[in-house]
């Protein structure tokens, strides 16, 4: 499928969405002013009833209408929203194919400068790989996908598992969709996950506590009957505001833990419910692929206890009501009945709560990194090796234009491993790097990769190219780069193997000083377990290969300046560069004269 036909069907879909939108928008008015009109027509006929004893019957029955209508206004609503974010993720699409991501979360909570190789190679913030691949949209979800490009997996096999699982979702562009839709309605606090977990090691106030319960199940019938009885018989009123009395004292003895109680778990009720709605789209899908099944054999365990849960905050949430929980709170024992309810449900299924959460998020990232496979028909699922050797074909940066991007190939084994890329400024030594770097993190992550082919190790990525300096610690720059290159060299040394990128190192020191400690950092590499890629301006360092033509070659990228224009290929070459071009440009930007 070409860009052209992504785009068509994108539009397709928004034009079919929003009609079903305008439609539901209609159906909506109508019961507005339906609702208004028997709101009016209750009034009316209560009135008439008043002095036309016939019509007292209608005004009952209207009642029920008008029940009914803000119940289906309702359902309108939900769909409403529903359409709305379903427009919304073709909008979003449509203008990801353009490469503006602006409006997706740029993910810029999870910069990280010191990371050993995220903020080297633009996986978090505006314009980066995380905002590109993103269709996240609640907070954990987000932070597993974050993981997921900063760390390092478990196995070759979870790698596996995870690109089964990206393939199958890949096909599922309804399910997709659905997902997504539903995920957007999510508006989960930081706060929230802490609160649960609070409220699932709180011990228990009444479950389990005989006595209690049996007070609960008897003393709100005795309560409601003398009540009742009140308006018939003479003197017992006192015996029923006693019983009340009654249940306010008791409820005094555990109020603040009842409150405490309350504020984990309220307001949680609206996510729940969207929870719910996620696990229910995921049981109701078909899956065969290991991970995709086993998420949704959680999720067909979870999505009904997950909506009984919401519909139990839902109801304890209505003490927040005063003159509610006056009437209730002096009649039912109301807010302890709601903890023992909430507590039984806590009982049968703390264990299994997060677990069932996870199963959502789990899919958000699937759903991400599917919707980058779908949109990216041409990219390939990687093969991920227990050797050392990595080797690929038309490897190309994703986040460039395909009508601009450059590609190249490149191998890289135990007896060639160190890899010396020398060229011009802007000639494409860096994009290079950021392009092994971030196809090197796709294909860990069980995402397809900007190649035509594309075969890595399973070891830990390492980068020296954009070492930061820190005021806050009195860190140079140069010691911070120092700083990553001794926790590189003393990975080495504990036997980690490792790919690492660098890009024109020790610039914090003077020529000499850089050219003979640069020297010494490749002669040292060449020694441990590591794949090396070195982007240099300083072609001395391509004579090392004269000295370890085994484990060191030479490569380039080269600048041509012909009739004073100068112009790149950006296409990857054996040997060192011969064309420098710095003179050159001071020179046509009138920095320095010609003379």
């Amino acid at each position: 499928m070409t860009k052209s036909d992504l785009k068509a069907l994108y539009q397709k879909r928004k034009e079919s969405y929003s009609t079903s939108l305008e439609a539901v928008n209609k159906h909506i008015n109508t019961i507005s002013t339906l609702r208004v009109a028997v709101a009016i027509a209750i009034l009316l006929t209560g009135y008439l009833g008043l002095k036309t004893y016939d019509l007292l019957f209608l005004p009952p029955l209207l009642v029920i209408v008008f029940v009914w209508l803000v119940r289906k206004h309702g359902m309108l609503f939900r769909e409403k929203t529903h359409l709305t974010n379903l427009v919304a993720v073709q909008e979003n699409e449509l203008l990801a194919l353009t490469g503006d991501t602006s409006h997706l979360r740029s993910g810029s909570e999870f910069i990280d400068v010191h990371h050993p190789y995220s903020h080297d190679l633009d996986l978090f913030g505006e314009g980066s790989i995380f905002q590109y691949i993103n269709r996240c949209n609640t907070r954990k979800a987000k932070e597993l996908l974050a993981a997921r490009l900063s760390q390092k997996p478990q196995s070759v096999e979870q790698i596996t598992q995870w690109q089964g699982a990206v393939r199958e979702v890949q096909d599922k562009l309804e399910f997709r969709h659905e997902l997504q839709a539903l995920s957007m309605q999510v508006d989960d606090q930081p706060a929230d996950w802490q609160d649960l977990r609070n409220w699932l090691t709180e011990p228990a106030i009444i479950y389990g506590r005989k006595g209690y319960r049996l007070l609960l199940n008897v003393f709100p019938v005795i309560t409601v009957l003398l009540v009742i009885s009140s308006f018939f018989i003479d003197g017992l009123s006192r015996f029923a505001i006693l019983a009340a009395g009654f249940q306010w004292a008791f409820l005094g003895i555990h109020l603040k833990r009842v409150n405490k109680f309350h504020q984990h778990i309220s307001r949680k009720k609206n996510a729940l419910e969207k929870y719910a709605d996620i696990l229910r789209c995921i049981r109701k899908e078909s899956f065969t692929s290991p991970q995709m099944t086993s998420i949704a054999s959680r999720a067909g365990q979870g999505d009904q206890r997950v909506e009984h849960l919401a519909s139990l905050v839902s109801a304890f949430d209505a003490r927040l009501n005063s003159m509610t929980n006056l009437v209730v709170n002096s009649l039912l024992f109301y807010d302890l009945q709601c903890v023992y309810r909430l507590e039984k449900w806590k009982e049968g299924n703390a264990t299994q709560l997060f677990e069932w959460l996870a199963a959502v998020h789990e899919t958000e990232v699937v759903v991400s990194l599917a919707t980058f496979a779908f949109n990216h028909p041409g990219y390939f699922f990687p093969r991920v090796n227990h050797e050392r050797r990595l080797s690929a074909k038309g490897l190309g940066h994703p986040l460039l234009p395909e009508e601009v991007r450059v590609v190249n190939d490149i191998t890289l084994d135990q007896k060639s491993s160190v890899m010396i890329v020398t060229g011009a400024n802007m000639a494409g030594k860096s994009t290079f790097l950021r392009s092994l770097g971030v196809n090197m993190v796709l294909a860990l992550a069980g995402a397809p990769v900007c190649a035509n082919e594309f075969d890595c190790p399973f070891v830990d990525l390492r980068s020296g190219m954009r070492t930061a300096d820190s005021l806050k610690e009195n860190q140079s720059y140069f010691y911070a780069e120092l700083d990553r290159l001794k926790s590189i060299m003393d990975e080495l040394r504990r036997g980690t193997p490792l790919f690492i990128l660098l890009d024109e190192i020790l610039k914090g020191t003077n020529s000499n000083d850089k050219q003979a400690g640069s020297i010494e950092l490749v002669k040292q590499l060449v020694n441990y377990p590591c794949l090396v890629v070195i982007a240099t301006h300083d072609l001395v360092l391509g004579e090392l290969a004269n000295s370890f033509p085994d484990r060191i070659a030479n490569y380039s990228f080269e600048a041509t300046i012909e009739n004073d224009h100068l112009s790149f290929d950006y296409k990857l070459k054996r040997g060192v560069a011969q064309t420098m071009n710095a003179t050159f440009l001071m020179k046509k930007m009138g920095i320095i004269g010609s003379k």
